[in-house]
C-alpha cells in the first residue's frame, strides 16, 4: 500500500509535467514562428517478484510508476499571415533563418526582422540576420556575413547613370518621292544638302525618326535619322540616310562652326520588291572637312552592327551601334575605300556580308511610316525606390530609371536532425551534436524551401488538439489522485485493524 501511495504520485507528477507542456503551447499560440511541442510519457521501472513453485521461466513484473519519456517538437509549418513590412518574411518547408550575437549562432523560423539605424537586418531582441553578399554581377561575394544594408550610402541610395552604346530602331518607312537629290551622289544626297549653320540644317526629307539616348552624365539626348529616296534598279528600293545631332551639340573639332556639324552617319538601306530590308550600308566621318564624301570610311561594325562616334561638350567621345534590323556575320562586303568611291553606281554600294535579321526588322512597306521597335541601353541617374525579396531570399533595391540590383541573398539553413535543436528562447534554437551537421544553401532549390517576404509564420499550435490533450492529462491527473487517496483509505483502515 505504501508502494502505491509513491506509484501514484509519480504519475501526478508526469501528468503535471504534461500539463505544463500544454499549457505552454497555450501560452505561445499567437506566438510567431512557435513550434507546437508533445510530451510523450514513460513507465518508469519494474520489480521484479517470484511467485509459484513452477521451474517454468515466467515474468512477474510489477510496475512501479511513470515518468516523462520525450517532449518532442513539431515542425510542421504554421499558416501565414500578412507582415507589415518587406522584411517581414515567412519560410515554406524546410530551413531555418541564421541569427547571430557577434559570438554565437542560433536559428529562426520568425523572420520579423527589421533594419536597424546602422542599415543591420535584425531581430526584436537585436540578433542580426545571416545573409551573402552578391556583387554587381549577382554572384556571391565572400561567406556568411550580417546583412548590412545603408540605405544613406550613395553607393546603394543613388544608381549612376550608364552611357548608352546601342540603339535598336525598327520601323516602316514608306517614301516615293526624292525630297534631296544630288546627281553626281545619289546616295549621300542628305550630306549635300545638310548645313550646321542653318536652323533646320536640313530644309527637307522624307522621313525623320528621334533617337533617344543617355550620355555619360545621365542626360537624356536625341540623335534623328532622316530617310530620303534614292534611286535603285531590279525593281528594288533603296532609301538613303543620315544619323544627326542638333549642331550646337557637336563638340568635335572638325565639326564646330562649320557646314557638317551634326553629321554622324550615312548610309543606304535596300528593299525588295515586297518592302523587305535585304541589306544596308553605313559610313561614318573622319577628320577633315564633314561635307566631303572622301572622308567617310565605311562604319566599324559591332557585333555585325555598324557604330558611330558622338562627341558631346564636356564628355568623352561615346561609340553607339545602331541596329535598324539587319547584323553581318563577316564584315563589309565589296567594301570601298570612301562615300566618294561609290558615286552613282547601286553596285558600288557595300552591304553586310551573309545578313541575318530578326523577326522584326526595319520594312518600307505601302502602309504608314511609323516606329515599330525601339530600345536603347543607356539609363540616366535613378534613385532607390523600393527594396524587394524574392522566393530566394534575394534582396534587391529598385531605383527610379527602371535599374534594379542585388544586394544579399538571405539563405536558409537546415540540419540532419532537427529534433537535436535546443531551444534558447525568444522564438530560437541552437545546433547541438544531436542535430548533426548543419547545411545552408538558396531557398527554393534541393531540399531548401521558399521565403515569402511581407508574411509571417504563425504559430503551428492546434488549440483543439492541445483541450483533447488537457483533458486527458487532467483525467489521468485526476486518475492518480484517486489512487492517492484509495491507498490512503487502506492505510487507513489497516491502522484501524490494530487498534481493535
Amino acid at each position: 500500500m505504501m508502494q502505491g501511495l509513491f506509484t501514484a504520485a509519480t504519475g501526478l507528477k508526469t501528468h503535471g509535467e504534461g500539463m505544463q507542456v500544454v499549457s505552454n503551447n497555450l501560452a505561445n499560440v499567437s506566438t510567431v514562428g512557435y513550434k507546437q511541442q508533445h510530451m510523450l510519457f514513460s513507465d518508469l521501472m519494474y520489480q521484479h517478484l517470484n511467485l509459484g513453485t513452477s521451474n517454468t521461466i515466467i515474468q512477474n513484473q510489477k510496475g512501479l510508476g511513470s515518468a516523462p519519456g520525450a517532449v518532442r517538437t513539431l515542425f510542421n509549418g504554421g499558416a501565414f499571415e500578412q507582415g507589415s513590412s518587406v522584411t517581414d518574411m515567412a519560410i515554406t518547408g524546410k530551413g531555418f533563418f541564421q541569427v547571430s550575437d557577434g559570438m554565437r549562432n542560433y536559428y529562426t523560423r520568425a523572420g520579423n526582422f527589421r533594419f536597424d539605424k546602422e542599415g543591420v537586418l535584425r531581430t526584436p531582441t537585436g540578433l542580426s540576420v545571416t545573409g551573402i553578399r552578391l556583387g554587381a554581377d549577382g554572384r556571391e561575394q565572400g561567406g556568411l556575413t550580417a546583412i548590412t544594408v545603408n540605405f544613406n550610402d550613395n553607393a546603394v541610395a543613388v544608381d549612376p547613370p550608364k552611357a548608352s552604346t546601342s540603339i535598336t530602331a525598327l520601323m516602316n518607312v514608306n517614301l516615293s518621292i526624292d525630297q534631296v537629290s544630288d546627281p553626281e551622289n545619289p546616295y549621300f544626297s542628305m550630306i549635300a544638302a545638310w548645313d550646321g549653320t542653318q536652323d533646320p540644317p536640313l530644309a527637307a526629307a522624307g522621313y525623320e525618326q528621334p533617337l533617344e539616348f543617355y550620355d555619360s552624365q545621365g542626360n537624356r539626348r536625341v540623335a534623328t535619322i532622316h530617310f530620303d529616296t534614292a534611286p535603285a534598279a531590279n525593281g528594288q528600293k533603296i532609301l538613303e540616310y543620315i544619323v544627326t545631332i542638333p549642331p550646337d551639340q557637336d563638340a568635335r573639332a572638325n565639326a564646330r562652326g562649320t557646314r557638317g556639324a551634326g553629321l554622324l552617319m550615312a548610309g543606304t538601306l535596300t528593299f525588295s520588291t515586297g518592302g523587305e530590308l535585304v541589306n544596308m550600308s553605313a559610313f561614318t566621318p573622319g577628320g577633315g572637312d564633314l561635307k566631303d564624301l572622301s572622308n567617310w570610311t565605311p562604319a566599324a561594325l559591332s557585333g555585325g552592327v555598324p557604330q558611330f562616334t558622338v562627341s558631346l561638350p564636356g564628355q568623352a567621345a561615346q561609340t553607339i551601334s545602331l541596329n535598324l534590323g539587319a547584323t553581318g556575320s563577316g564584315g563589309w562586303n565589296q567594301a570601298v575605300a570612301n562615300a566618294a568611291a561609290v558615286g552613282a553606281e547601286q553596285s558600288a554600294l557595300p552591304g553586310l556580308t551573309s545578313p541575318s535579321y530578326g523577326t522584326t526588322k526595319t520594312s518600307a512597306w505601302p502602309t504608314t511610316s511609323a516606329l515599330s521597335t525601339y530600345s536603347q541601353d543607356g539609363y540616366g541617374t535613378g534613385q532607390l525606390s523600393d527594396v524587394s525579396i524574392d522566393a530566394s531570399g534575394t534582396i534587391t533595391a529598385s531605383y527610379s530609371n527602371g535599374q534594379s540590383h542585388d544586394l544579399f541573398r538571405i539563405p536558409l539553413f537546415r540540419f540532419t536532425s532537427e529534433d537535436g535543436l535546443r531551444r534558447e528562447g525568444n522564438n530560437l534554437y541552437s545546433a547541438t551534436p544531436e542535430s548533426g551537421a548543419m547545411e545552408y544553401g538558396t531557398a527554393g532549390t534541393e531540399n531548401y524551401g521558399t521565403i515569402q517576404a511581407s508574411m509571417l509564420e504563425t504559430s503551428n499550435v492546434d488549440i483543439s488538439r492541445e483541450m483533447v490533450n488537457m483533458i486527458i492529462i487532467q483525467r489521468g491527473f485526476q486518475s492518480n489522485s484517486k489512487s492517492v487517496t484509495t491507498a490512503n483509505e487502506m492505510l487507513q483502515k489497516a491502522i484501524e485493524l490494530k487498534r481493535n
